[in-house]
């Protein structure tokens, strides 16, 4: 599939560049590396926000805990 890319900020091509240099590859390598980095990080990102209702269902299910404060206190009581 092709992509082309349009008015890329100076300092963003500046960096990719630089990028593509450091590992070897061609700008267009360095840019599909970075394109296909950010996708999976959206992904996740993605993941996490959808896994967030599932979550607060099982946190709501454990079972409730006494105050830390009172097991404190009688603890120190107990000294």
């Amino acid at each position: 599939m092709n992509l082309t890319l349009k008015n890329i900020p100076e300092n963003v091509h500046k960096v990719l560049r630089q990028e593509a240099d450091l590992h070897r590859r061609s700008l267009n390598a360095e840019a599909i590396q970075a394109l296909a980095k950010a996708a999976e990080e959206a992904t996740r990102r993605r993941r996490m926000r959808d896994s967030f209702p599932s979550l607060e269902r099982f946190v709501d299910s454990l079972p409730k805990t006494p105050s830390s404060v009172s097991l404190i206190r009688a603890d120190r009581k107990n000294r």
